[in-house]
């Protein structure tokens, strides 16, 4: 609720704060009771090392509070007996609707010289303490359909600290414990969440800097717990972390992993797992799990691939790729759109209401994951030295599955789908997945390489099912050309992009494969023709592309010009490309697929 000058109130509601008579406590508790709360301030009076007791800290605290106009009572209940604390707030104030547990102890000894007593002191006041007060609570909250609960963490529990062994397994362990809470009080609107505070305080005085000491105050934390337990806040199993006027949400992440056997029938061995020891420590790709049950999903993935022989095991590749308008602006200029035209400059500014990637850019994550020499192809190949002098893109097909992004990191995983031994040279087939941050699958690619000099190994010649047919073109003549003109530079523009084989650059290179001058990029002659049918048949609406498919079958000099020759078929275009200087035909047995037949001409 909040007041009519928009300040946050807590008229009605009951706290308990235990380990109130000080530090911390007392300011949550103060605070509390400004805001219009009834308070039971819990504090054993007893020393930061838990010996003694005393009922005065509770009572000053208490005093204040009144002092000040509002309600509150002591309890001096040690938090073990958490019943007991919770039935002081019943029978004072009728309820109970926020517990905030705070009370602790130190009793810092090395590892060695930790005594028996000083384990269970310490892991009894934080860890047993904190339950046994929030197991009390919980029944009457869950019967009021409403509740609020705070378990005190520490960096000591959640990084480790030198002497506090049996300190930080108690406030790790309140971690787990919060997290359970959340989860068993969700449906009842009882949530929980973990602070970790750095604060001065009984327990630190002493320990801190001085500097330090006086900067972190318990009051600038207080507004963080306050609205942690107001009505108004939805969280529920976070951990703030909060000190000297900051706070931050602190999240537990598990990495990407590593499988560790190539299938299912494989045993796992000390030798595998040391081979693939920096994927499984690798963090590069880590995410927040929210629930066991994502953890568990992962896991059921993994077998699942596992299982369709090997998916997910040795022979996959990953990496990332990013992008954002810029890439997508540069990719586009690399396939000759042009401000000339008013339709491209979806492509062209990311400031136009319909700004857009042309689909084809998709090829990219694809394509630098299969052509890595030191990944997918080599490990194909694995008698042949394979580099970008004896490497040719043979066929290529790409599939759009889901709405595409204009910016975003992609991880793109691999695997060699099939090889063909063509005498002359391999043909090694890869299949990739590209999925966005968060596992959305966007995009699927198929590439099929010739590696020059690699066959005669004796493999088959013919793909396997699953390879994407071609489909030649019609036998009539075409029910509309779209001609462009490349530039000299086209080969270096595109190179931009991503695709860095220096035989579209570099004239030695392209003596070496075989070229008289270096040649564009095949995908690039791909990426003019998908703009020729966008253009002709989906008036540039990117939305409605579906796939493509095509065989690179000739070279493009940069400056030649380009024709696109194309046949529609309900919503399959079938093309062609042709370089209008030679009429030799560079792209064939292609296709578009729209999403939807597209309209007549």
């Amino acid at each position: 609720m909040s007041s009519s000058d928009g300040k946050l109130r807590y008229d009605g509601r009951v706290a308990v704060v235990t380990g109130a008579g000080a530090g911390l406590g007392r300011e949550y508790a103060l605070l509390f009771a400004e805001r219009g709360a009834k308070v039971v301030v819990n504090d054993l009076g007893g020393t930061h090392s838990g010996e003694g007791a005393s009922q005065r800290a509770a009572d000053i605290v208490v005093e204040e509070i009144r002092a000040a106009g509002g309600e509150a009572v002591a309890d001096y209940n040690s938090v073990i007996d958490g019943a007991k604390v919770i039935e002081t707030a019943v029978k004072a104030f009728g309820r109970v609707d926020i517990l905030v547990n705070n009370a602790g102890i130190l009793r810092d000894r090395s590892l060695v010289k930790t005594s028996e007593q000083d384990w269970n002191l310490v892991n009894d006041v934080h860890l047993k303490g904190s339950f046994k007060c929030t197991q009390a609570a919980f029944p009457y909250m869950k019967k009021q359909n409403y509740g609020r609960i705070i378990m005190t963490s520490s960096n000591s529990g959640i990084y480790g600290n030198f002497g506090q062994a049996n300190y930080s397994a108690a406030k790790m362990g309140l971690v787990g414990l919060a997290n359970t809470v959340a989860i068993e009080g969700a449906r009842n609107n009882v949530l929980c969440n973990v602070i970790v505070p750095t604060a001065a305080s009984r327990m630190t005085d002493g320990i801190l800097p001085d500097f330090l000491f006086n900067e972190l105050k318990p009051k600038l934390i207080a507004p963080v717990v306050a609205y942690l337990c107001h009505e108004s806040c939805e969280d529920n199993g976070s951990y703030i972390e909060s000190a000297a006027g900051w706070a931050t949400k602190v999240h537990t992440v598990r990495g990407k992993g590593s499988v560790l056997r190539p299938s299912l029938d494989d045993p796992v061995t000390v030798e595998y797992v040391r081979d693939v020891w920096s994927k499984v420590t690798d963090m590069s790709q880590a995410k927040h799990l929210n629930a066991i049950a994502e953890a568990s999903g992962t896991l059921l993935e993994v077998l699942e691939k596992l299982k369709e022989g090997g998916a997910g095991g040795a022979d996959v590749v990953e990496d990332t790729f990013e992008f954002n308008s810029r890439e997508l602006i540069t990719y586009a200029l690399g396939i000759g759109a042009s401000v000339k035209n008013d339709k491209d400059m979806r492509f062209l500014y990311e400031n136009d209401s319909d700004f857009s990637p042309i689909p084809s850019f998709f090829v990219l994550p694809g394509l630098l994951l299969a052509m890595s020499t030191d990944k997918l192809i080599s490990k194909a190949l694995p008698n042949t030295q394979v580099d970008f002098s004896n490497i040719l893109h043979g066929e290529q097909y790409l599939e759009i599955v889901d709405e595409l992004p204009t910016s975003g990191t992609l991880l793109t995983s691999g695997k060699v789908f099939d090889v063909m031994d063509k005498g002359s040279g391999a043909v090694v087939v890869t299949n990739t997945e590209s999925f966005d941050e968060s596992g959305r699958l966007l995009v699927r690619n198929q590439s099929s390489t010739f590696v020059v000099g690699a066959g005669k190994f004796g493999g088959k010649k013919e793909p396997i099912a699953g390879v994407v047919p071609l489909q030649p073109a019609p036998n009539r003549q075409p029910d509309a050309s779209v001609q462009y003109a490349t530039s000299e530079d086209q080969a270096a523009l595109y190179r931009l992009s991503g695709d860095r084989n220096p035989l579209h650059i570099d004239p030695q290179m392209a003596l070496l494969a075989g070229f008289k001058q270096p040649i564009l990029h095949g995908l690039c002659t791909l990426g003019y023709s998908v703009r020729a049918v966008l253009s002709q048949y989906a008036g540039n609406d990117a939305a409605l592309f579906k796939a493509v498919k095509v065989r690179f079958s000739g070279p493009v000099i940069p400056g030649q010009s380009l024709r696109i020759d194309m046949w529609k078929q309900g919503s399959r275009i079938n093309f062609r490309t042709v370089v209008v200087e030679t009429g030799k035909e560079v792209i064939s047995g292609a296709y578009v697929d729209l999403k939807s037949a597209p309209a007549k001409l």
